[in-house]
This record gives structure tokens, sequence and C-alpha cells, in this order.
């Protein structure tokens, strides 16, 4: 009787779970692989390259006091060029999310797309947006560079 009970209520379980995730819902999904867009985008290259420019110069201006400060002074700025360095890497990662996920909104806009996600958290079964991603990012990239 009891093992009936629990069997019973793992299906009444299941079922509501099933009809609240939206199984055959028509949602399609997308996905965007984030490590091509590295790679290929030359507008997330020079995001990049901006990052190892600024560790150059943080690094030299480190490298330049170094000799010329007590050690709990040189403690002191090694802890505010971490910080530094952190909040900038941060700043330009932020960007590089907005500039994916702008350009991702408008393609799913356009393309009747529920969903996009990255795509290594979807095994199978989505739409692959990466490429257009990708040409609209170094496309408005180049429409940036032509306004200045």
């Amino acid at each position: 009787m009891r093992s009936a009970w629990k069997k019973a209520a793992c299906v009444g379980l299941l079922a509501a779970a099933a009809l609240l995730s939206g199984c055959g819902s028509e949602d399609r999904v997308a996905v965007v692989d984030y490590q091509q867009l590295e790679v290929r985008s030359e507008k997330i290259k020079g995001i990049q390259q901006e990052i190892t420019a600024k560790n150059k110069e943080i690094s030299d201006r480190l490298a330049q006091a170094e000799g010329t400060l007590s050690q709990e002074e040189m403690q002191k700025k090694v802890a505010d060029a971490r910080q530094e360095r952190a909040i900038f890497i941060q700043s330009k990662q932020r960007q590089i999310q907005s500039l994916v996920e702008s350009q991702s909104a408008a393609i799913a806009k356009e393309k009747d797309i529920g969903i996009v996600m990255h795509k290594m958290a979807v095994p199978a079964g989505a739409v692959d947006i990466t490429d257009e991603v990708l040409a609209r990012i170094d496309g408005s990239s180049a429409a940036d560079n032509n306004k200045k």
C-alpha cells in the first residue's frame, strides 16, 4: 500500500515537472560557441589585446616601483594593482558578454528563437548561430570604426 502511494506520488511529480518545464513547447533553442567567437572575432581579439596591454602596463609599473619602496609599501602597491587588474578585466569581460548577448538577441528575435545558450550547455538539437553572431560583431565593429 505504501509503495503504491510512493509510485503514484512519483508519477504525479514527474507529470507536473514535465508540464511546468514546457515539454512539447514550440520554442526553438539556439547556441553560440563563445570559444569560436574569441578565436575568430577581430573585435573580441581587440578587447583581449586591451587586457594584455593593461596587464603589461601594471606589471611595468610594479617593476619600476620594486626597488624604491619599502616591503610594506610594495605589498600595498601590489594589492592595489591586483584590484585594478581585476576591475579592468571584469569590465572588458562584461563588454564582450554584452556585445555577444545583444547580437544573439537580435538574431534570435529575427529567427523566432525562444532561447540562446552557450554551445557547451546544449548537447544537441539546437540551431548554431555562432557564425551569424560573429558576422554581426565584426560587422558592427567595422561600422563603428567608419563612424569615427
